[in-house]
């Protein structure tokens, strides 16, 4: 499926969701059932329920359009040309935060969530009209630069001056740490830093991109430029291949989920994982220590694309686990049914007061646990945090982790 969709974007993709059988025999699409956003159990079948809240477009806005369903149901008209692409439309598909929660509650839709519908749509609109203004500027620096925030390549990667690092081109290894475009700014510098010296304390041969590092395509895929991000997604693969990367080490939860979804094919001797699955590794094999007792009490947010988005929940937690005097307590809302930051899908930039919000009843359920340190480790997430108020100290779980050996 994932290898098909580089073919086609907006309403065609849109397709899938009204006719799920080959030769346009209608399929069961959305059946209306409310799931990914009503207050009832998820599934009667389900081990786990879940909790009440599922959309946080919803739980702000608490209009029913606000809703992975009134996506599908929009969507399903402007398909059929019985709707234009309106304003008022506009602003439902583009609250949507790609939280991929309503991935974990729809027990119909196959290969992806409901929120996949909001991401066809972005791209029609794209093509259509071009992007909405809150998301133009990113557009364009990522056909400038290669990375949404328009950072010149002269400045990229200096957030490992002083470390030593090796890039690829000046020498070869099998193992890339790929720091994300964040690793310049500061919700994901300390991310990228703590993790290179980790790897240089247990002896991994390494090497970086640095100038030459582009984005994953996060933003080009979940706003919709899906131009773009096949661009980006063909632009790294060359390079890891070419440079006969087995490896590709990446620092933000996001990158991961991106990586993780580049066709299969084409990467099948490269293998992806986040530095928190990399470091659980190290420490099983001996190969990274705990020595210095830390005593504090600590929750851990899942971040929407590190944990539903790539599966990876247990790694952070072992790590956590390893450091003597770490008490570890967990919020309610956890693992696969963690609260959105409010982060994702470009709401930042076009509906901030949602993303405030949504950062703030993530921090105070925190804050209820009685941990006395937030950790995470995204730099979306961080970026959310950083804008709300400051309910609850957070901080980067691999700074935290570096700080512990």
């Amino acid at each position: 499926m994932k290898n098909k969709e580089k073919a086609i974007s907006g309403l065609a993709r849109v397709k899938r969701w009204l006719y799920t059988q080959e030769g346009g025999e209608r399929g069961a699409g959305c059946v209306l059932c409310g799931s990914c956003y009503g207050h009832g159990p998820v599934n009667p079948m389900e081990d786990e329920p879940g909790f009440q809240t599922k959309c946080p477009p919803y739980e702000y806005y608490r209009f029913q359009r606000f809703t992975p369903k009134s996506r599908w149901l929009m969507s399903q008209r402007v398909f059929h040309g019985l709707d234009a692409i309106t304003p008022e439309l506009k602003e439902v598909i583009y609250t949507c935060t790609t939280c991929l929660m309503c991935q974990e509650t729809c027990g119909v839709i196959k290969d992806a969530g409901p929120w996949d519908i909001a991401v066809a749509m972005r791209e029609e609109i794209t093509k259509t009209e071009g992007p909405i203004d809150a998301h133009r500027p990113l557009l364009e620096a990522l056909r400038r630069e290669n990375n949404p925030w328009g950072s010149p390549a002269a400045k990229r990667g200096a957030w490992s001056k002083g470390l030593g690092l090796k890039e690829l081109g000046a020498h070869r290894a099998r193992t890339l740490l790929f720091a994300g475009c964040s690793a310049d700014r500061p919700e994901g510098r300390g991310a990228a830093a703590a993790l290179a010296k980790l790897m240089q304390k247990a002896g991994e041969d390494f090497v970086v991109l640095g100038a030459a590092e582009s984005c994953c395509g996060l933003y080009a895929r979940d706003l919709g430029f899906r131009d773009e991000y096949n661009r980006l997604q063909k632009l790294n693969i060359n390079t890891v291949t070419e440079a006969g990367i087995r490896t590709v080490v990446v620092a933000c939860g996001s990158c991961r989920r991106i990586w993780g979804e580049y066709p299969r094919d084409e990467m099948q001797h490269v293998r992806v994982v986040h530095a928190v699955e990399y470091l659980d590794d190290l420490v099983r094999q001996g190969r990274l220590k705990f020595n210095k007792r830390v005593s504090k009490k600590v929750t851990y947010h899942d971040p929407c694309h590190l944990g539903r988005g790539a599966g990876v929940y247990d790694a952070p937690r072992n790590l956590l686990r390893a450091i003597p005097g770490v008490d570890l307590v967990e919020m309610p809302r956890n693992r696969r049914w963690s609260w959105c930051c409010g982060g994702g899908g470009g709401v930042p930039e076009a509906y901030p007061d949602l993303t405030k919000w949504n950062a703030e009843d993530r921090l105070r359920e925190a804050k209820a646990t009685g941990a006395e340190l937030l950790l995470t480790t995204s730099a979306v997430c961080h970026r959310s945090f950083d804008l709300a108020q400051k309910i609850l100290p957070t901080r980067e779980l691999l700074e935290f982790v570096a700080e512990s050996l």
